[in-house]
């Protein structure tokens, strides 16, 4: 193939990608868990928009520089999730976001309880970064300005019940510890160091069950029941403090929401 054929294959193959954020690889994480929440946090923030089709799934193999076994593995996860729909001969399409309904429509009447988590928890990681796209847009922030990026594993009077990411803009809290993240409750440590206060939160729940990743940091089966979890933390001035997703488990919790 000449060689002007072949640049102007890759820049068409570049073309087809143009939603879709820079990704990195973290050494630890399999990829096609790393290729899921990539992809996830994409749609979820609407940078594919209902209905639209997926780049080819070799497009998304280069973009990722993964094989088709390990893309598909990701793919299949946003299936089971309502993410996406898959149709043979087509390729991948954006699904329309799920019907919600509101238990109740304001805070004065209601109140939601979540688990009595142990303070802390052990930190799986701690970075200081670019804000992906999807996050820049929920936090407000400006391309390129960085973001903390807290992951951990929480517990229940020991018991690992929980895996968080939360997402907070550095200019928010300057410096965190981590020695301080494993012993106390976030919005805790954000309160007394940098006198953060937070007004509202709007919350996301949904059934799922666990992948190979998650089932192993809990210690718990491949497709136990979890609840997927989003929550985004509002300060008085409306901007988005803390954005954060959760897996939680089901198969021994559950919520219990109070009507006032």
């Amino acid at each position: 193939m000449p060689a002007a054929m072949q640049d102007r294959r890759k820049e068409d193959a570049d073309l087809a990608l143009p939603r879709l954020p820079a990704f990195r690889r973290d050494a630890v994480v399999p990829l096609h868990h790393q290729i899921h929440s990539h992809l996830s946090a994409a749609l979820r923030a609407g940078q594919v928009p209902p209905g639209a089709a997926l780049p080819s799934e070799p497009d998304l193999c280069r973009h990722y520089g993964v094989s088709r076994g390990t893309l598909r593995h990701a793919l299949l996860e946003l299936v089971r999730e309502g993410l996406i729909e898959r149709h043979q001969g087509r390729g991948s399409f954006a699904r329309a976001p799920k019907q919600e309904g509101a238990i109740a429509g304001s805070y004065r009447r209601f109140r939601a309880e979540g688990p009595p988590l142990d303070p802390g928890g052990r930190v799986l990681a701690l970075k200081r970064m670019p804000a992906p796209a999807g996050v820049a847009q929920v936090l407000g922030l400006a391309r390129g300005l960085p973001a903390w990026r807290i992951e951990r594993l929480r517990s229940v009077k020991g018991q690992p019940i929980a895996v968080q990411l939360s997402w907070l803009p550095v200019a928010l809290c300057p410096e965190l510890d981590r020695r301080e993240l494993s012993e106390r409750h976030l919005l805790d440590v954000l309160r007394d160091r940098w006198g953060v206060e937070f007004s509202h939160a709007d919350e996301f729940i949904e059934p799922t069950v666990a992948d190979a990743v998650t089932a192993q940091r809990l210690g718990i089966a491949p497709g136990t029941p979890m609840f997927r979890l989003e929550r985004r933390t509002y300060l008085p001035g409306g901007q988005v403090g803390e954005y954060r997703h959760a897996l939680m488990r089901g198969d021994i919790y559950r919520y219990r929401v109070e009507l006032r």
